[in-house]
């Protein structure tokens, strides 16, 4: 036994290489097999909590399932996202009762074009990321009936992207992605919602690009945007791209804009539709009859309502400013704990100066999640604005873009709105302690 322990420790010594390759390899495939472990007990509990729910959502024979039309990004995550919303939403869904119509995008814009000719359905999904969900919202919001569907199709969200900003706000758990998709699959279930503000943005043809996060323009959103060309550094992209940005372009970066901007002001309080699993027939119908009766009051008093939101916008005087910056944020409060009152955006200027040092420190601060909200020496100037109009002063034959929702649009002169409350998004920040893994700090 002693001879055969020498021989062992004679053979590591003389292979230490391959013998510190072993052991580094098994010491992997051990944590790996634990790792699946624990999410397939995680995906039990879920799937468990799912069939309570769908046992008590159809209590009478004559009731049909809710219908969910799921608009499902493949290419998010790197072409990951398909098998994720399957293993860990999908199953969810179905145990749950749940009538479950999944539409995939086939290009990069498509999902807005699925949005905008959506038929007969109780909820609309979104698996996907920030782009994903950007793109079905304006499709949505671009409808001619968007008033309506505003209000009868809640929207949820299946993080399934890189980025998924709102999404952190809306699930708890966001540390695990097997249990952050099951709490937001869980959320749709259940059928708990929360109004969310959008933002519109109105360029110069007049259309408008809608979104619940923010509108970047800078060298830092350039930056985050050509990592991806960076693939072959695999993590170090995140880091190297401001790196190499330094390297590239003219410093130092100045953005010279003229911005004209308003205070938010109140607005009427939207009628709380409360959203259970079943569908309330009787409700629905109660409201036809109501909407078949009196089509002209009806027509009236918004017109009526508009007219007073018009004149009261009138009284608010715009103030104006020609500003030099590196970086220019517009950006909703929807992931604020304490709303801002009344609901507004928020205009965020970036330091006039900016050396390669602080830029590429500043750089890599947003990309640890742990400092986030930490500007360190990096200076912002913050005001709350209900509209704002940004027009860029470009140097002729430049070209330059805004980022929204990791997505660029041309810069150009843009209004930009805050519409509160638009939508209504499904969430579990109303009962935390009621969902897998207990309560989340938010």
């Amino acid at each position: 036994m002693a001879a055969r322990i020498v021989k062992v420790a004679k053979t590591v010594r003389n292979h230490w290489k391959k013998s510190t390759a072993a052991v580094i390899l098994a010491g992997w495939g051990v944590y790996f097999v634990q790792d699946r472990y624990r999410a397939n007990l995680l995906r039990e509990e879920f799937c468990r909590r799912a069939i309570i729910y769908g046992q008590e959502t159809i209590k009478y024979a004559t009731e049909k399932p809710r219908k969910v039309t799921v608009i499902l990004n493949p290419a998010a995550k790197n072409g990951k996202a398909k098998k994720l919303f399957d293993k860990n939403a999908a199953p969810l869904l179905h145990l749950a009762g749940i009538d479950m119509e999944i539409v995939k995008t086939e290009s990069e814009g498509n999902a807005k074009e699925k949005a905008a000719y959506l038929e007969a359905t109780d909820a609309v999904v979104v698996a996907g990321g920030d782009g994903t969900v950007g793109e079905v919202i304006t499709g949505l919001l671009r409808r001619e009936d968007e008033a309506s569907i505003s209000v009868r199709w809640p929207l949820g969200i299946i993080p399934v992207g890189t980025t998924n900003s709102l999404a952190r706000f809306l699930y708890a758990n966001a540390e695990s992605d097997v249990r952050w998709m099951g709490n937001a699959a869980l959320a749709v279930i259940r059928g708990l919602t929360e109004p969310v503000d959008v933002m519109a943005i109105q360029g110069e043809d007049g259309r408008k690009v809608f979104t619940v996060n923010n509108l970047e323009w800078g060298p830092l959103q350039e930056a985050r945007q050509r990592s991806t060309k960076y693939w072959y550094f695999g993590s170090l992209k995140w880091k190297l791209t401001y790196v190499f940005a330094t390297l590239k372009n003219a410093w130092p970066p100045v953005l010279k804009a003229n911005i004209k901007h308003r205070p938010a002001f109140e607005v009427p309080e939207p009628e709380v539709v409360v959203r259970n699993a079943g569908i309330d027939w009787w409700a629905w119908l109660q409201r036809l009859m109501i909407w078949r009766n009196s089509p002209k009051e009806s027509k009236e008093s918004e017109a009526n309502t508009d007219d007073e939101g018009t004149e009261a916008e009138k009284e608010i005087k715009w103030t104006e400013d020609d500003i030099v910056t590196t970086e220019l944020v517009v950006a909703t409060g929807n992931r604020d704990v304490v709303k801002m009152s009344p609901r507004g955006l928020r205009l965020t200027k970036g330091p006039a100066e900016l050396s390669r040092t602080e830029y590429i420190r500043e750089g890599w601060r947003r990309t640890d999640s742990s400092q986030e909200g930490a500007s360190g020496r990096y200076k912002t100037q913050t005001e709350e604005v209900g509209e704002v109009k940004i027009t860029p002063v470009l140097k002729e034959g430049v070209e330059a873009w805004y980022s929204v929702d990791n997505d660029r649009l041309e810069a150009q002169p843009i209004t930009v709105q805050i519409l509160p409350k638009k939508l209504q998004f499904f969430t579990d920040r109303q009962d935390r302690d009621s969902v897998i893994g207990g309560p989340q700090r938010t």
